[in-house]
């Protein structure tokens, strides 16, 4: 008799899955793919393991731009979605992830943009979407810098800083904007999970295990309780690390 084994939950943390695809001999029962990039190869890998995928898909507003040259505009993440849909890929196993959000104009412009493509295009009205945004320190001057040294230390961020700045009423256009939406979309601002039940869900599972003696376990477990940090099985780099793309505004060291 076949004893049912707990699922193993993977994840595709850093860098591009589209860049080398040895991560598909690695797939487990569970994955979570964190990614900018949806290539046509990509797609149909994701298509083939529709069973055992779920995206993460990120998106700022600042493909092909100078902070991420190398990564597809919003147009272009636009119809390669609409593609991975109509062909098939589970929409409710698709996260869309607006990371990072920079806390000025630019960042809102990027975010009123998002929300309409997202909640007003039939093909990608997603019900669910999540907000990062990047953490500024103030400095004794009044001014701020990036919270994370690996950006802040750069050479080509303090040549774009004007793009970077704080705005102080930033905060309060970006709740009002949630409001405006919150009959229409589900915003995570950072409460839930990383991985968590609403990836387990889409597979048929919660986050406990009963395994055949009647013992119950969890599926995934966090890092000294940390729902950011969940304790599972890394399919990309072990030690993440900023890949070839080098967006700027890239939380990984080089």
């Amino acid at each position: 008799m076949e004893i049912k084994q707990k699922p193993i939950v993977s994840y595709y943390k850093s860098g591009d899955p589209c860049l080398d695809f040895s991560w598909k001999e690695k797939l487990t029962e569970i994955n979570i793919i964190n990614t900018k990039h949806l290539s046509d190869d990509f797609i149909n890998i994701c298509l083939e393991q529709k069973n055992s995928i779920y995206l993460h898909v990120n998106i700022t507003g600042m493909g092909k731009t100078v902070f991420e040259p190398n990564i597809p505009s919003v147009k272009e993440t636009f119809f390669q979605l609409r593609k991975l849909i109509i062909s098939g890929f589970p929409q409710k196993q698709i996260l869309v992830v607006v990371n990072p959000i920079l806390p000025n104009t630019n960042g809102l412009k990027a975010l009123k943009l998002l929300l309409r493509i997202f909640s007003e295009f039939n093909q990608l009205r997603l019900r669910y979407i999540r907000f990062n945004l990047i953490n500024f320190k103030p400095l004794e001057n009044g001014k701020y810098l990036i919270g994370n040294e690996n950006i802040s230390s750069r050479p080509q961020i303090k040549a774009l800083s004007k793009y970077l700045n704080k705005d102080d009423s930033f905060i309060t256009d970006y709740y009002k904007l949630i409001s405006d939406y919150k009959t229409i979309i589900t915003i995570d601002k950072g409460d839930e999970a990383l991985i968590g039940i609403k990836e387990l869900i889409c597979f048929g599972f919660k986050n406990e295990w009963i395994d055949e003696k009647g013992n119950r376990d969890k599926i995934i477990f966090y890092d000294k309780n940390n729902k950011h940090k969940p304790i599972v099985n890394i399919i990309s780099n072990t030690f993440p690390k900023r890949c070839s793309n080098k967006c700027l505004l890239c939380p990984w060291k080089d």
